[in-house]
């Protein structure tokens, strides 16, 4: 049981550190773009062509904090933004006006943070560049693959050693703003009574000390032990390879009754306190667990539950101070905007008729062949100018906010740097704030 869990939170987690460290703007709750060279041109062999490639003549369409943006650097990150986030098939022309604007304030936003960083005199050593670059590395099989992947997402180990200095040094701004972030058990009161009937119900089920092994002789031989008068802690705590996952007095294991089905049905019939046989659930997977106590169904107690309710108050705080430090970062940032049209977002109430024809201005650089694509999709299946809107606001809602978006299960090979340009939320985002049942289950 313990194991499956491990087997498939692991390869979400890879994602997550991958994502975190290696974008140039991980943890802020934001996308931003690719790695970029000193010049301010993209390094992704990806990119989307810019404005001069479609034989538009490129200008400069805004200046933030005195560094003039050009349409093809907004393109190319708008498009980079779109595939980071999947969403190709849904993203219409009429969507990129909200998707310019939200490029642009992320550009102020970094520019102000850098500033903060600057005025806190927040620095990364070198050793702590080097424990997370070898971090991001053993993520992958081998160096050679990891190589590969940093060449194919126009990255050397040296750009690389550059993106973590600066996600780090943001990530350290964070800490400290969201530091104070604290609840008392008042507050932690008033939350549970509040959500106690629909958050922390529990299904029956049993409180289980539970283990997995590498091979079977050698869980047989921890049976064997327990059965002779030997404490299940010291056993699992004894230094073993071969103990692969295991829970203590201290943090037993909550299993629902209707969980315990094919190898692991036995277990419902298990006497109290009484070691199970090994139950086999893979060739390198065998388990032996003992049941500690049974647990009806009902409302888990403010106890059982008030870390959990903790984590959730805190969790919101820390989310509600991010949001408003960027909101202030945003509002100390200098913009000046010198094309208002391609920020001007088309009213949704406008009719097909009454719409100017998308090809009529040539202001507007063409989408790469995958997003012409997929906005051809979209125009071939009349979708509803309400559901280009939504597209917009979702991709801009969660670029800057990125709460709870659950990263699709990969393998470690598709762990790719070049994934990183989708920034992943901070932990004072809604990732502290757990499930309530599955966290009152563990």
């Amino acid at each position: 049981m313990m194991q499956f869990l491990r087997k498939k939170v692991r390869p979400i987690m890879l994602v997550v550190v991958v994502l975190f460290v290696v974008s140039c703007f991980a943890g802020l709750g934001f996308y931003s773009g690719g790695a970029r060279n000193s010049g301010g041109e993209t390094n992704s062999p990806t990119a989307a062509p810019t404005a001069n490639d479609e034989g538009v003549p490129d200008r400069v369409v805004a200046v933030v904090d005195g560094e003039r943006i050009t349409l093809s650097r907004i393109e190319t990150e708008m498009f980079e933004m779109i595939r980071a986030m999947n969403l190709e098939s849904r993203v219409t022309s009429a969507d990129y006006p909200a998707l310019r604007t939200t490029i642009i304030d992320q550009m102020a936003m970094l520019k102000e943070l850098d500033k903060e960083i600057k005025a806190r005199n927040l620095s990364v050593t070198k050793d702590e560049i080097d424990a997370t670059l070898q971090e991001v590395e053993a993520s992958f099989p081998t160096r050679e693959i990891f190589m590969q992947q940093l060449e194919q997402s126009g990255l050397d180990e040296k750009k690389l050693r550059s993106n973590i200095e600066e996600n780090m040094a943001r990530q350290k701004v964070f800490d400290q703003v969201l530091a104070v972030a604290s609840a008392d058990e008042k507050e932690m009161r008033d939350m549970y009574d509040v959500i106690k009937d629909y958050a922390f119900q529990k299904p029956e089920g049993f409180m289980m000390d539970v283990a997995h092994f590498a091979s079977a002789d050698v869980a047989d031989a921890a049976r064997e032990e327990i059965i002779g008068g030997r404490s299940w802690d010291d056993i699992m705590t004894a230094d073993s390879a071969d103990v692969m996952d295991f829970s203590t007095s201290q943090n037993r294991i909550f299993i629902p009754v209707d969980q315990l089905v094919d190898e692991v049905a036995s277990i419902k019939d298990l006497p109290l306190d009484q070691i199970s046989d090994v139950i086999k659930l893979a060739d390198t997977d065998f388990m032996i667990v003992i049941k500690r106590s049974n647990e009806p169904a009902g409302t888990a107690s403010f106890d059982e539950v008030s870390a959990d309710v903790e984590q959730m108050i805190v969790g919101q705080k820390r989310q509600n101070l991010q949001s408003e430090f960027l909101q202030e970062m945003r509002s100390r940032a200098v913009v000046e905007i010198l094309d208002d049209e391609i920020f001007t977002t088309v009213s949704p109430d406008v009719t097909e008729e009454s719409a100017p024809p998308e090809d009529a201005s040539s202001d507007v650089t063409e989408p790469t062949e995958e997003s012409a694509s997929s906005e051809n999709a979209s125009s071939d299946a009349t979708e509803p100018a309400e559901e280009s809107a939504s597209s917009a606001e979702n991709a801009s809602s969660a670029s800057s906010d990125a709460t709870t978006t659950e990263p699709t299960e990969t393998t470690e090979n598709s762990a790719a740097p070049e994934d990183a340009s989708s920034s992943a939320a901070p932990d004072s985002t809604s990732e502290d704030e757990p499930s309530a049942t599955d966290e009152t289950n563990s």
